[in-house]
């Protein structure tokens, strides 16, 4: 995907705020795409003293890293790219590319032309046909009903409504060189609820790519500016006249917009459409001996020989483990018919250790001692640090990949002799559970979680900060509302806003902490359709991630919850917890 700025004007409202809630400072001009050759080279022209972005796309054109600057060709210029953020003493292994020996392509130009990417234009036409059926207004859920504007922002109530559940970096944040995949579409929960089943809503292929392409430009709302009269000259048409006159590089686009709108309202107006309720046939399971109370799953413990284990990762790093009896239970739940259901009965044959709680950063770094969870990002600008710390040893570790906890595993079980390695989801809701049928081990959905989990709760609205070397922002601030918009329970106080120490809420009846919250846990299993079966393990391109975090909605962090990530990606809010098997 290539992609153009246009840059703010003199004495002009531009702030990072102007394009829409943390989306950036500029208007994001898309360009169309070129193809990539089959070694990873690509060879195209582009627009002269132009300011161009590039984003390469995965095959279901999401993008698998975001390029946070540009470069600028002059007219005639060969402009080589060779990676992000290489050191100047290095240079590329010489070799013979396949772009190197093929013409130059030309940029395909996106349906309806070049332009800035709007949310008007863009994305309100796919909420018109697939969603507003139900989001209308009429009821108590999101309106994302077009055209009715927030009077403070600016921004359409859709918009306000729709954004929260895009993750996304902000105008300003860490520095750091992102990892791939880092924002990319599938860590966003609007992707995930519609890819898993949302009620039967059905996306075309370019709407799924239209959603990406928002995504994958920062959920921008106006993309456009409303420049004031400075020393007496309309700065639009004069900046588009004297860039054209000197450089050959005049963008109007205040007419592509139009020109954009001008070919929707050629285009049929489809109607909004309603999905027909399904009839669901899920059977009830039922298992003999399932659900167990707390004294039950105790008393499974006191038939273990051994119920506590300690191993030492190097001079006083020790990782502590309880004894995980075997049993059977109901996996999964036939609540809300996703990737969850249907529940279906498994048997946990043979007894397991499992750590107390997640893994470290002080035991992870005892391996792979440059091992960076970096920071936590802070919302609004202004920042004189790279966020809130997801460093400190006693933290889980984050921005784990599963190829590297299953290497921690391996290290591991070399170094004690032991088989170490990562739960299969059905041990990890096994021990999850601890006798529990409902969605969380201690309770019900509504079920104040303060003493038990550490999940999104109104201490996340600390998130939220405004000044120079900005502080949480005061509740009584007219833009408060806007930037505490991360889902949550907000009538929950678990008394942190990021993750923490493990061990500091109270433990299943098992003695495991922290398994629904603070971070989600890498599985060794293969993300495949249910019901389980452990002999179909094998054939899956992505792995389970199980549990909720300090930025999850308990929705998404109950018992049954399934994510999935590719082996390789590294997840702002995903760690792992370790096992050993006899």
């Amino acid at each position: 995907r290539v992609l153009s700025y246009e840059y703010a004007y003199n004495k002009t409202p531009s702030d990072h705020w102007a394009q829409g809630v943390q989306s950036g400072w500029d208007i994001k001009r898309l360009l169309g795409t070129v193809p990539v050759e089959e070694d990873g080279s690509a060879l195209f022209t582009i627009p002269a003293n132009t300011p161009i972005s590039l984003q390469p796309l995965d095959s279901c054109g999401r993008a698998v890293q975001w390029m946070r600057s540009w470069l600028t060709g002059m007219p005639g210029e060969t402009v080589s790219c060779i990676g992000c953020h290489e050191d100047q003493n290095q240079i590329p292994i010489p070799k013979r590319v396949v772009a190197s020996t093929i013409k130059p392509h030309a940029i395909a130009l996106p349906e309806g032309g070049q332009r800035p990417f709007t949310f008007e234009l863009e994305v309100q036409p796919v909420l018109d046909r697939a969603c507003i059926a139900c989001h209308d207004g009429s009821n108590k859920l999101a309106d994302f009903t077009g055209g009715r504007i927030d009077d403070f922002t600016g921004f359409g109530k859709s918009y306000l409504n729709l954004h929260p559940y895009i993750h996304r970096q902000g105008p300003e944040a860490e520095i750091e060189v992102l990892n791939p995949y880092e924002y990319h579409a599938s860590t966003s929960q609007l992707i995930k609820m519609l890819k898993t089943g949302h009620h039967g809503v059905e996306l075309t292929d370019k709407e799924w790519k239209t959603l990406y392409n928002w995504i994958d430009f920062n959920a921008p709302y106006h993309s456009k500016f409303k420049a004031n009269i400075f020393k007496g000259v309309e700065q639009i048409s004069r900046r588009t006249e004297l860039t054209e006159k000197y450089a050959g590089s005049g963008v109007d686009w205040q007419s592509e917009i139009r020109a954009y709108a001008d070919y929707l309202g050629k285009q049929p107006k489809p109607s909004p459409v309603k999905p027909e309720r399904r009839e669901y046939k899920d059977k009830e399971v039922n298992v003999k001996g399932w659900p167990f109370d707390a004294t039950i799953a105790k008393s499974m413990l006191a038939k273990e020989q051994e119920t506590k284990k300690s191993i030492e990762l190097a001079p006083g790093v020790v990782m502590n483990f309880v004894r995980i009896p075997a049993g059977k239970f109901v996996m999964g739940s036939n609540k809300g018919h996703s990737d969850y259901s249907p529940a279906n009965k498994q048997e946990v044959k043979k007894a397991f250790w499992m750590a107390e709680i997640e893994v470290s950063n002080e035991q992870f770094r005892t391996i792979f001692p440059d091992h960076n969870s970096r920071f936590v990002n802070q919302l609004w600008k202004d920042h004189v640090h790279q966020g809130y710390p997801a460093n400190n040893p006693e933290q889980p570790a984050i921005r784990v990949s599963w190829e590297e906890a299953m290497a921690f595993c391996e290290k591991l079980s070399e170094k004690t002799g032991l088989k170490v390695t990562l739960p299969t989801e059905m041990q990890w809701e096994w021990a999850c559970r601890a006798g529990s049928e409902s969605d969380f081990w201690y309770g019900a959905l509504n079920t104040d979680f303060a003493a038990y989990e550490n999940m999104g709760d109104k201490q996340l609205n600390k998130l939220a900060v405004r000044g120079v070397n900005p502080q949480p922002m005061n509740p009584g601030d007219p833009w408060y509302k806007y930037y505490t918009y991360q889902p949550k329970d907000n009538n929950v106080d678990d008394g942190n806003m990021l993750m923490v120490k493990g061990g500091g809420y109270q433990a299943n009846p098992w003695g495991l902490y922290d398994m629904q919250g603070n971070i989600a846990e890498w599985t060794r299993s293969d993300y495949l359709p249910y019901p389980y079966n452990e002999k179909a393990q094998g054939n899956g391109t992505e792995k389970v991630v199980r549990g909720g975090s300090w930025t999850d909605h308990p929705k998404t962090s109950t018992a049954y919850y399934r994510k999935s990530y590719l082996p390789w990606q590294k997840v702002h809010n995903v760690g792992f917890r370790v096992i050993i098997e006899d």
